[in-house]
């Protein structure tokens, strides 16, 4: 059986992020997960060194200081919800980001949110859930806030019921 301690919930802490954390939380809830940590990558700034070194180390600092207070912030929102909550904010490309946390912290389940992109946008800008689906080292949950339902309801053990809502 698939013991869940440790839930994973990468967020980009725009509009779909609270969403995505209530569904996540219910879930962590459900299952008696031990842990749940929102995840929010930083992406690199192209190297723009020649021009004005000092003004991409500043700009670098200044996102990653806004993120991490967006992240408190967030997390205050969600205080009462749950009890084991953290967040981290990391640098690099979301799906890379994502997968080595999982990997490093030996997470259980990772609950993504897509945002719903199809045909040229999807080809031309890629999925992260797609990414992250392919090379996760654990099950991953795609939720779709974009759908207008709220998922699926999840039963421990998981193979118990697994029904739509």
């Amino acid at each position: 059986m698939l013991n869940i301690r440790h839930i994973l919930v990468p967020i980009d802490l725009r509009e779909h992020s609270q969403t995505l954390a209530e569904v996540a939380l219910a879930v962590a809830n459900q299952l008696g997960a031990e842990k749940t940590t929102f995840l929010h990558a930083l992406p690199h700034l192209p190297d723009l060194n020649d021009y004005l070194p000092d003004t991409l180390a500043r700009l670098e600092a200044e996102f990653r200081t806004e993120g991490k207070g967006k992240m408190a912030a967030f997390l205050d929102l969600l205080k009462d919800q749950a009890a084991n909550i953290d967040g981290v904010v990391v640098d690099g490309e979301a799906t890379e980001a994502i997968l080595a946390y999982a990997r490093e912290h030996r997470v259980d389940l990772i609950v993504i949110a897509t945002h719903g992109a199809k045909g040229i946008e999807k080809i031309l800008l890629g999925s992260v859930a797609d990414r992250v689906i392919k090379g996760a080292p654990c099950p991953t949950l795609v939720f779709n806030p974009f759908s207008g339902t709220r998922g699926y309801e999840v039963c421990k053990p998981l193979n118990a019921c697994i029904q739509a809502v």
